[in-house]
């Protein structure tokens, strides 16, 4: 490129850095040249704003479309939601978890209580945050999730399973081990956990303590295995409340019988 006048580099810079701003090329650098030097000031702001419109267009779709394939049962943030009863490791604060700078950190994390008590909304509203901000986010029922595997793997696809898998920059596990699973579906599972270790975060929702894990994956060894991986970057939030499904359940009986 050659030598350009201020005014025209400083015009040239501003189109670039919102094309670096963006993560989307529209134009070709000799087209932000040549309008860097030969339009008027008008000219200049009018494109400025074109471009800064589909910027902003492209960026919301991408959002919209990652949204779609994270597969989420629901799209609820955390608008209203209560912190109430929800108590976080001494190393690992309520901020931490909002700031989502776990997919980063290729964090593990496990929501752990009773039913009914918000940890899938929790999970949910984190998923959406993640893809906000760009992240490949996936939502999956455990055994759903397994039950993919198996039929993955019967069909000789597997590995192409995982490949789609290991593009993920978060996945969503909920109601992990609420459904026993037999050990050709433990073993699946354990590929995918060892697949995660240190690359992709992983996030858990689930009521089984860890001393159970073994009996619900039906080989303690494996289970151990799986259990170190998460242990190592991984963080407990523990839900210590009443089940929210139950008291809104009261809350309309009341309402009904008075």
């Amino acid at each position: 490129m050659a030598r350009m006048p201020v005014k025209a580099r400083a015009r040239y810079d501003k189109l670039k850095e919102m094309e670096r701003g963006s993560g989307s090329v529209l134009l070709s650098s000799a087209t932000y040249e040549r309008a860097a030097e030969e339009a008027t000031d008008g000219q200049f702001e009018f494109l400025c704003s074109l471009l800064a419109g589909e910027y902003e267009l492209r960026a919301s779709n991408k959002i919209a479309r990652l949204r779609r394939q994270a597969c989420f049962p629901f799209a609820k943030g955390f608008e209203g939601f209560s912190w109430e009863g929800v108590e976080f490791p001494a190393d690992f604060s309520r901020e931490e978890l909002l700031s989502w700078g776990l997919v980063d950190g290729k964090v593990k994390v496990v929501l752990y209580g009773g039913s009914g008590n918000g940890k899938t909304h929790t999970a949910v509203a984190l998923g959406l945050t993640a893809c906000s901000q760009g992240r490949r986010v996936l939502f999956k029922e455990t055994s759903k999730l397994i039950l993919e595997l198996n039929a993955a793997h019967q069909e000789g696809r597997l590995e192409q399973k995982l490949d789609a898998l290991e593009k993920c920059d978060l996945i969503i596990l909920d109601e992990w081990g609420y459904i026993p699973c037999d050990p050709d579906g433990a073993k699946l599972l354990f590929r995918v956990i060892s697949m995660c270790y240190e690359k992709i975060s992983l996030l858990f929702t689930t009521n089984i303590d860890f001393s159970r894990w073994g009996a619900i994956f039906s080989d303690a060894d494996m289970a151990g295995a799986m259990l170190d991986r998460v242990i190592h970057h991984g963080r407990l939030v523990t839900y210590d409340r009443e089940s929210y499904r139950m008291r809104n359940s009261l809350m309309r009986a009341d309402a009904a019988a008075s």
